[in-house]
């Protein structure tokens, strides 16, 4: 290696030491404003390439509640958003050099920044400088966050750092190179013992600690390059534990020994928390890679944050190799253990657990998490409109599957404005490239299935707080209102199905549902009209018997055709309702389109009437169709209700979707209907 190569590697590692790390490829870059970012998201650039930026040159802004709030009312997505967050949590780049004198106006820029004072108070151990502050610097301090703490420390008063604080991050790297496939004395190769001792040391680590594990060797093409962050610094559970233990069984022992590069490694992934931590790294052998493993764990030990130290399992080390292998336990301020048998590895191992556990600090006493929970009422809901139960104004809780909806009826008279609140604690899931969006509509429908109100929330995202949506209806007549409460599919913010992935059925989302009454209510409650066990036919000859005032229900599949019949007089004026909910599936090139034709015919089955209405996507509440027309013929009336594809071929094509609901009935007029009977 070059002597600039090693100079360029010890600056890097000097930087690291500090708290200070700075990507090479940001080296020149100017990093993102606030107002450059949210021009990005406003001239539509994809969110591949502006997540891109932000990693490549961070962002220049203080990251608040209030300045993601601005981003998100501008346009950016959650994976923006998540990118945003993390490039602030990364220490600042700064000019100083570790070791130099720290100005005031060093002080202040980290700060406006919205660098944590923890990496501040480290940063300003490395400085020789004590301020003393007039009343105007001390105010912009307090106005910049600064606390009481931090500035006695600018002043001074600055307490040593304790040699025995608790370690809350850990990394692991293990040896994967070739050597590692000689036998030992038992009989089992060296990589065999590693990947069961390594394992069950795994899954005895402490729950809570955060852990990276780290491996070299693994790949023999990569040479000198390979060594791989097979997991990221991230909390250790009973789940993560188990994954972890799996992938160690199946590593294999194929390359070199680039111990330097790993340690590198692992201190950058130890950085990202800048807490208190150790590394603990398993070897058979010295370097192969011309790296300076000592040199790097010395420069790393720098970081008084490393309190547990590099510490270093010789596994049946050769004898002429010792010494270099101790040396990077001597430089980085941990113990060498020793090894020279498979069963004195798995000894050492549990000896060096024991010191760990001593170093971890106790996690706190776990408890279940606290959900959301729905207030009101248990009572069962209509899956449809026509099972809808009878319910007094009250709170009624339930939970929503995805593309699910509930149904309630409730007595309405003239004047009456009827409120139906939904509070909705969308379940968390996770979808592809990170488009998360689901909707959560309230509909009132009058007693003929004409949409009186409606109104939907897009919940992005997965927050923890509930999202509420209210629709409002002034009742025209006396009846019986329906209310319903649905959730869609998961969508990519303008309706189109986007995939789940991971968890494919995610838990339903609990509500509540407030339904309520203003205004007088004088006379006997209606009700609802009679519900009919009338199976629909395919034909004229076939027709299920339908009465008046009275309600059936049956479930429509694409392509299909129902039709009805029903006694009438000459001079009868009727009206003929269907409510629809449309089956779910997936079309090319995401045109899913479906025809819904409500038509009605005369004894002699000649049309009289006809309304037509298409269903876009996949709204997961009912739509609705109503016809009126005056009676010239006595005898038989015939009502069909027939749905087809109008969108393009069903993907895939051997996919056949699920029949769709369907409610129908005619009722006498005159009536009076909510609104547009078409609820386009």
């Amino acid at each position: 290696m070059s002597h600039r190569a090693v100079s360029a590697r010890l600056l890097f590692l000097l930087l690291l030491s500090a708290g200070v790390y700075v990507h090479a490829a940001d080296a020149g870059k100017k990093a993102l404003e606030e107002a450059d970012l949210a021009k990005l998201i406003e001239l539509q650039i994809d969110e591949a390439t502006i997540v891109s930026k932000i990693n490549g040159s961070g962002i220049a802004f203080q990251v608040d509640d209030a300045a993601l709030a601005r981003l998100k009312k501008a346009g950016a997505s959650e994976a923006v958003a998540a990118a945003v967050r993390k490039a602030a949590a990364k220490p600042s780049k700064t000019s100083t050099t570790p070791g130099s004198a720290i100005t005031y106006e060093d002080i202040s820029k980290l700060l406006q920044l919205g660098i944590k004072e923890d990496a501040i108070l480290e940063r300003l151990k490395k400085s020789p400088t004590v301020f003393v502050f007039d009343a105007a610097q001390l105010k912009e301090l307090h106005e910049l966050g600064a606390s009481e703490s931090l500035i006695a420390a600018l002043k001074g008063q600055r307490k040593a750092e304790t040699a025995t604080a608790e370690i809350t991050d850990l990394a692991y790297i293990l040896d994967c190179s070739n050597s590692m496939n000689e036998k030992t004395t038992e009989g089992a190769t060296k990589m065999e013992t590693a990947r069961k001792v390594v394992a069950d040391l795994i899954r005895k680590t402490p729950e809570g600690l955060y852990v990276t594990f780290i491996v070299y060797g693994h790949d023999r093409q990569q040479g000198c390059k390979a060594v791989k962050i097979a997991r990221e610094l991230s909390e250790l559970d009973a789940s993560g534990k188990e994954a972890l233990a799996s992938m160690i069984g199946g590593l294999k022992a194929v390359g070199s020994t680039p111990i330097a590069l790993a340690l590198e490694t692992a201190g950058k992934e130890l950085a990202k928390n800048n807490s208190y931590c150790g590394i603990v790294l398993i070897t058979d052998g010295m370097e192969s890679c011309h790296g300076k493993p000592a040199e790097v764990a010395a420069l790393l030990a720098q970081n008084p944050k490393l309190s547990f130290g590099i510490n270093v399992i010789g596994f049946d080390v050769k004898p002429e190799e010792r010494a270099g292998v101790e040396e990077i336990a001597k430089a980085g301020h941990g113990t060498y253990y020793h090894a020279d048998s498979a069963a004195k590895f798995a000894e050492v191992v549990q000896t060096l657990r024991k010191a760990l556990e001593t170093k971890v600090a106790a996690a706190p006493a776990q408890r279940e998490k606290v959900a959301f929970k729905a207030a009101g009422k248990n009572a069962p809901a209509g899956a449809f409109l026509n099972d809808a139960p009878l319910v007094e104004p009250a709170e009624y809780k339930g939970t929503l599957e995805m593309m699910g909806a509930h149904y309630y009826q409730v007595a309405v008279r003239k004047g009456q404005e009827l409120r139906a609140v939904g509070i909705v604690q969308k379940t968390p899931y996770e979808a592809a490239n990170n488009r998360i969006n689901q909707t959560f509509s309230v509909t009132i429908y009058d007693q003929n299935f004409a949409v009186g109100a409606r109104e939907k929330v897009v919940v992005a995202g997965n927050p923890t707080t509930p999202n509420t949506v209210r629709a409002i209806w002034t009742c025209p007549a006396d009846g019986v209102a329906h209310v319903g409460i649905a959730a869609s599919d998961n969508h990519d913010g303008s309706g189109v199905f986007n995939e789940l992935y991971k968890d494919l059925n995610p838990k339903p989302s609990p509500y509540t549902l407030r339904i309520r009454l203003e205004g007088d209510a004088t006379g006997d409650a209606p009700q609802p009209l009679a519900r009919l066990e009338t199976k629909p036919g395919s034909g004229f000859d076939s027709a299920g018997e339908l009465k008046l005032a009275g309600q059936a229900a049956a479930d429509l599949k694409l392509g299909e055709v129902f039709f009805y019949r029903l006694s009438v007089q000459k001079g009868d004026k009727l009206m003929a309702s269907a409510a629809m909910q449309k089956p779910w599936y997936r079309a090319s090139n995401s045109r899913i389109q479906a025809r819904y034709t409500l038509t009605a015919y005369d004894d002699d089955q000649v049309q009289v009437a006809q309304e037509k209405i298409q269903v876009d996507l996949n709204p997961p509440d009912a739509r609705s169709l109503s016809i009126t027309w005056p009676v010239t013929l006595s005898g038989n009336a015939y009502i069909s209700v027939a749905c087809e594809n109008s969108g393009l071929d069903v993907y895939p094509r051997t996919f056949e979707p699920k029949p769709g609901r369907l409610a129908v009935q005619v009722v006498p007029q005159p009536a009076v209907s909510a609104g547009d009977a078409s609820d386009k």
